[in-house]
């Protein structure tokens, strides 16, 4: 059975992924780009501690079977992805490797945890207790949200009500906003009247 630590991620993860394009087509600004401060580097030690850990949570599988398990998320809840899984584990997969990522999640964990705290987990992600943890853990977080979901569906008729209310809170607002705004021509004194012609005698 293999174990899912990032099972989690992987809905955001998709999300962001498919937002990026839109982003970089945004046109180039013209002003000069600023240089990118320089990353500190990850002291030897604690680096080392990072792997150790992501030995424990077997994270390289983890990543390598992700963009199967992240279509098949997106998939199930869009059923019109269907016919595009393979071209999207395809791509996901010629992008999102082991290779490409080690250093960057090396560097974001390094960055959240001291070498302390990482041979600390380590030590328990190495006792049994941390291995059945890593392949329950996952069951457990889906298990929570489906008893929430459930007590929330007890009383989602109050929150209707609620919703309703703000909405024609705010209608109101919107209204008495519109009606509070100056009309065209508003404030401006009146147009003179241009003279009645004089007859001549």
């Amino acid at each position: 059975m293999k174990r899912r630590c990032l099972a989690g991620l992987a809905p955001a993860l998709f999300l962001f992924v498919l937002a990026s394009p839109a982003s970089a087509q945004k046109p180039a600004s013209t002003a000069p780009a600023k240089a990118a401060p320089a990353a500190t580097p990850v002291p030897a030690a604690q680096a080392a501690a990072v792997q150790e850990l992501f030995k424990a949570v077997q994270m390289q599988e983890e990543v390598q079977d992700m963009p199967d398990a992240m279509i098949a998320s997106e998939v199930s809840r869009n059923p019109g992805l269907e016919p595009f899984r393979d071209v999207m584990v395809k791509w996901l997969k010629k992008y999102m490797t082991w290779q490409a990522m080690a250093p960057e999640l090396t560097k974001l964990y390094a960055a959240n945890f001291t070498e302390a705290e990482l041979k600390a987990m380590v030590a328990f992600y190495k006792t049994p207790a941390g291995q059945k943890a890593l392949l329950k853990m996952p069951e457990l977080t889906q298990r929570s949200a489906m008893i929430g979901a459930q007590l929330g569906q007890a009383h989602s008729d109050e929150l209707k009500g609620l919703m309703t209310a703000r909405s024609a809170e705010l209608e109101k607002k919107q209204k008495a906003a519109a009606g509070a705004a100056p009309q065209p021509g508003a404030g401006k004194p009146p147009a003179a009247k241009p003279a009645a012609p004089t007859k001549k005698p």
